[in-house]
């Protein structure tokens, strides 16, 4: 090869590199725009950016081997383990700090207050006309400069103030902020509690997302704290405890901080809560409970003792009604293991499924298949109906809703019932 023809293709391939490097510099600027460019102008207002997941949970929703089809199916496989190993599902929050020159002793208490709104404002609301029953409020220990703040709600422009009530009637306004927050899992911090989180912020063949704060999952509530009370049935607004151990308490031990109603049912696991005897009938008794609450405008927190097996089963069924697909529905179940550091999936949930494809036609949706076991079960169509639109914001002649009861009968027909 020449000289000039070396040139000449060392020019052509600098032109190409420099072009495509152009290319992708649009690309990545369209991106940034698309992505970024949201934040940047929210850090100029001087919002902080909060991150509501942990680094690890989020990595793990980052994941998307059980999208997969092979993985999928295959229920004894398990990523969690490289992202926990236990303890780890907590909320990172964000810290405020502010000082304060009042002596420790004359302080009556401090109140974090906190509002999380879907549209932008300023911290001069607290001055306004203010609905104070939507107003979160925390309390540090006197002698406290900083605290930790947690379980917000993702996609919320959050202000907050912090104010110290002294035991001569006076009050001094110590700190304002503000910040936005990003996000899909929630968990949350409750005092004396683990594995507590929100059904809220998955996507749905229905084209909607579940919404958030309305119904919660756990452990065993019994030994809640004070703090935990506070901080999560009283900010969250927490009305009903579905206790799913089959033992009753008389009355729930997220009490009395507030009024909460007290359900107990004897539920089962994994292929025995469909198919087993009382398991069905636990189910069908669970979702009418949680439709009622929801109907009233209130919220549920449901538990087993850990809040995988008994717990983690209603919530497979509740996540299908609501339109999950397969592969959310088992990354909403794995959630448990960054509790505990084990693997919490196995067979025994694809069993699960294998049985709720029996309820349905070929061209029927994993979503109308569950739907159709519920009715099967004596759910009525009132309850289903309600779970979904409170938990997709849907109205009830909305055509997602009502497709549902054709599907089911002409399934009984398929059937021959």
């Amino acid at each position: 090869m020449t000289t000039l023809k070396r040139h000449f293709l060392s020019l052509l391939t600098a032109f190409v590199l420099l072009t495509t490097m152009a290319v992708n510099a649009q690309v990545n600027d369209s991106y940034k725009t698309f992505e970024d460019e949201f934040y940047e102008e929210l850090e100029e207002k001087g919002y902080d950016i909060v991150i509501i997941e942990n680094d690890k949970v989020r990595q793990f929703m980052d994941d998307r081997t059980y999208s997969k089809p092979d993985k999928l199916k295959r229920y004894d496989f398990s990523i969690v383990k490289k992202y926990s190993t236990g303890g780890s599902s907590k909320p990172a929050g964000i810290q405020i700090n502010w000082t304060s020159d009042t002596p420790a002793e004359d302080i009556s208490s401090v109140v974090v207050s906190l509002v999380e709104l879907h549209r932008e404002s300023d911290e001069t609301l607290f001055d306004g006309d203010l609905n104070w029953t939507d107003v979160k409020r925390y309390y540090p220990e006197v002698n406290s400069t900083s605290y930790l703040l947690c379980n917000m709600c993702p996609e919320r422009y959050c202000y907050y103030q912090v104010e110290e009530f002294l035991k001569d009637g006076k009050r001094h306004l110590l700190k304002r902020g503000r910040f936005y927050t990003d996000g899909q899992v929630r968990m949350l911090r409750v005092g004396g509690m683990y594995n507590v989180r929100d059904f809220g912020g998955w996507d749905t063949e229905f084209g909607e997302i579940v919404a958030y704060g309305r119904i919660f999952r756990g452990n065993r509530p019994d030994p809640i704290t004070e703090v935990g009370k506070n901080d999560f049935v009283k900010n969250e607004h927490i009305t009903a405890d579905l206790d799913l151990r089959g033992t009753s308490l008389g009355q729930s031990p997220m009490g009395p901080i507030t009024e909460v109603e007290y359900y107990c049912t004897n539920n089962q696991r994994y292929k025995l809560a469909l198919t087993g005897t009382g398991g069905p009938l636990a189910i069908a008794r669970d979702l009418e409970v949680i439709a009622d609450v929801l109907r009233r405008g209130g919220s549920v927190f449901l538990h087993c003792n850990h809040g995988v097996n008994r717990a983690g089963s209603l919530s497979v069924v509740i996540d299908g009604l609501l339109g999950l697909n397969e592969a959310d529905i088992n990354r909403a179940y794995e959630l448990s293991s960054f509790a505990y550091g084990s693997v919490c999936r196995g067979k025994s949930l694809g069993e699960m499924f294998s049985i709720i494809r029996t309820y349905g036609r070929p061209v029927d949706s994993l979503a109308q298949c569950f739907y159709n076991f519920a009715r099967s079960k004596g759910v009525t169509q009132d309850a289903l109906d309600t779970i979904r639109c409170q938990m997709l914001g849907l109205e009830a002649n909305n055509p997602l809703i009502t497709q549902a009861h054709s599907a089911y009968n002409a399934y009984l027909e398929y059937k021959g019932l």
